[in-house]
């Protein structure tokens, strides 16, 4: 059993106390972690909280929740620490940042040589899903499913200012359920999910929709999709991105043969059980973990400190030249973090 500090995103917390470890939250964006945070923390303050828990790590994960940095600092704690970056492309200041872990877990495959090229031990490490409707046959998967396309998701993201223009131009040549919020239940009645992206990211979108047993319709082959899916048999033909008629004749195409459709999403469902759950990342994760308490990888971490801070504080660098006015208090503290590490 591993004493497991998640910072960040808690979405593999519960598998990873189902294999039997000792996990404790530490985060700002949703509800339900065992320490909340209000505000970024120093390493002195943060190893204080965890003192205060009692809570001696075998292991800490960074997991990126679209949020900045919550401890500054982590470069200086003496145990290992993986770092899991999953929208590095709107966080270009997530390469140097890893210079705090012994390893970089990247979620879409195409970024992993930014890491690598800038000497991280870095790797591939896909995105998961929780699957939430048991096997079905395709007369069951018809007759339970009256949603024929179904989009859940943000609508107005500021890192995607296209999307709601391309999700009217999708409703105006088809029918499209479009909400905001639990996709799970929306989900479960559709019968095509419609899947638009940032930057043609495999994001949790895509494995979310086929754990709820529909079928994927996503706009880009890049990040690793056709070494993960297989189209025509667990996955839609992906669409020209931001061509809302080639998606909807492809919605279209794909409804008007229902028991077909019916066959690729079933497949869909039983990829993302086999390989892509929860559970499945969180045993990859402790595999990948227990090299680095074997060897104490964090050491040569330590050893090298002055030149990693060095190194890390250019993300703080990064993130304080970007961060507007209205969070100036936040920018000033990434800001002095930057200066501090020269000083």
């Amino acid at each position: 059993m591993m004493h497991i500090v998640l910072l960040g995103s808690a979405a593999l917390a519960p598998a990873l106390r189902g294999l039997g470890h000792r996990v404790l939250t530490l985060g700002c964006m949703g509800e339900g972690f065992d320490i909340p945070l209000r505000h970024p923390l120093s390493a002195a303050t943060f190893r204080s909280l965890l003192a205060d828990r009692s809570f001696k790590p075998d292991l800490l994960v960074l997991a990126d929740e679209g949020n900045v940095p919550l401890v500054v600092g982590l470069e200086c704690l003496p145990w290992p620490q993986i770092f899991f970056s999953i929208d590095t492309f709107c966080n270009p200041w997530h390469v140097p940042f890893a210079h705090a872990f012994e390893l970089a877990l990247v979620a879409q495959r195409d970024f992993v040589p930014l890491f690598v090229d800038e000497g991280h031990a870095a790797r591939w490490f896909p995105l998961f899903c929780r699957v939430t409707v048991s096997a079905q046959s395709p007369e069951e998967w018809l007759a339970a499913r009256d949603i024929p396309v179904a989009f859940v998701g943000t609508l107005n993201p500021a890192n995607i200012p296209d999307r709601q223009s391309f999700l009217n131009a999708f409703r105006a040549l088809h029918p499209l359920v479009c909400l905001q919020g639990d996709f799970v239940p929306v989900f479960q009645r559709a019968r095509i999910v419609l899947n638009q992206t940032a930057a043609g990211e495999v994001n949790y979108r895509c494995l979310e929709s086929m754990g709820c047993g529909a079928a994927l319709l996503h706009d880009s082959r890049e990040h690793g999709f056709t070494e993960l899916f297989v189209e025509g048999v667990n996955v839609l033909p992906p669409y020209l991105r931001l061509r809302a008629e080639t998606a909807a004749a492809s919605a279209r195409e794909a409804l008007a043969r229902p028991y077909e459709l019916a066959e690729l999403a079933l497949a869909g469902r039983e990829l993302a059980a086999a390989r892509h759950t929860d559970e499945a990342r969180a045993r990859e994760l402790c595999t990948l973990a227990e090299p680095l308490l074997g060897s104490r990888a964090y050491e040569a971490r330590l050893a090298t400190l002055p030149r990693r801070r060095r190194l890390v504080s250019s993300a703080y660098g990064t993130l304080a030249a970007e961060l507007p006015d209205s969070l100036a208090p936040l920018r000033d503290f990434y800001r002095d973090a930057a200066v501090q590490a020269y000083g």
